[in-house]
């Protein structure tokens, strides 16, 4: 039969129409857990819709009026500054510049002899405890940072403050927590992206006298622009959408995170609609600086 195997003929069945028909769960779930709950967030933006009273029951649609009461609201403001503090302090210099710091000194060459056998055991030790920090559960290191700051916990003691920390400094402490928590990520997409440069270019600027600091600058850096910008993007996305350790350390506190106050809206004070439009402006807020770090990406290629 046009001397094909069953082999090719299994290959051929499922690249027509079959394939296509097998697409369809797929598709139909992306379309009932992604796709349905976007436009219904938009939709609920515009409705009085409640968790409670007659609102929840009979609701309407009032327009722009949820966006109105976000953008006049001052706790909103609150929280869209602390959160972009959150951001840059604990996710672009935090986690990028340590994970960035982690990956040049696990991939730096250890020297001979009894020193070089410490160094490596030093780098042994440091990667373990920092995807310790990655795997464990977010619960579980929100409540293990919640005691380590309490006020009989390990960190006031030692800086001799006898308060409780994340009640004192709030944002200071969910930004050291979560430098804590996800510097691993960067570390890894650093290595990797260290792992793919060829040793030749190295070799070539030390020939050239380039100092070691000379080459970071001017050769890792460049080379590695691409994963620094990938690493912004995701780092950004999950450090603006952090709400469990936040939650289990500070409380439904609405202005100190925009998730928090998200979370406020829609579950403390019922309204799950003006929860949905605070979402939307956020998702509009995040968009803009995506789009900003993919055409820094487009700048950085040239260089690079």
């Amino acid at each position: 039969m046009n001397g094909e195997s069953w082999k090719e003929k299994l290959v051929s069945a499922f690249e027509g129409p079959l394939a296509r028909l097998l697409m369809l769960p797929a598709l139909a779930f992306i379309g009932i857990f992604v796709i349905f709950p976007i436009i219904w967030n938009v939709i609920l933006s515009f409705t009085n819709y409640s968790l409670i009273g007659a609102q929840a029951v009979k609701w309407s649609f009032i327009g722009l009026e949820n966006y109105y009461l976000i953008l006049t609201d001052p706790t909103f403001y609150s929280a869209l500054k602390n959160t972009v503090l959150f951001t840059i302090f604990s996710a672009l210099i935090g986690q990028a510049v340590l994970g960035l710091a982690l990956a040049v000194v696990i991939r730096m060459k250890e020297p001979e002899g009894i020193l070089g056998i410490i160094t490596k055991g030093l780098k042994y030790i440091a990667i373990t405890l920092v995807f310790i920090s990655w795997i464990i559960p977010e619960v579980v290191a929100g409540y293990a940072w919640a005691a380590m700051t309490d006020v009989n916990g390990l960190l006031p003691k030692l800086l001799g403050i006898h308060a409780r920390l994340y009640i004192k400094y709030p944002l200071q402490t969910i930004i050291i927590a979560n430098v804590w928590r996800g510097t691993a990520f960067s570390m890894i997409l650093f290595l990797a992206a260290l792992e793919s440069i060829p040793k030749y270019i190295y070799e070539a600027a030390e020939v050239d006298g380039a100092t070691p600091v000379q080459r970071f600058f001017y050769v890792t850096l460049p080379l590695i622009s691409s994963a620094i910008i990938v690493d912004f993007i995701l780092i950004t996305i999950w450090t603006f959408g952090v709400f469990t350790m936040p939650y289990i350390m500070l409380g439904p506190a609405e202005g100190m995170l925009w998730t928090l106050y998200v979370y406020g809206e829609a579950i403390e004070l019922y309204m799950p609609s003006k929860a949905a439009a605070a979402t939307n402006i956020l998702f509009l807020i995040v968009l803009t600086l995506i789009i900003s770090y993919i055409k820094l990406l487009g700048r950085l290629r040239r260089w690079e």
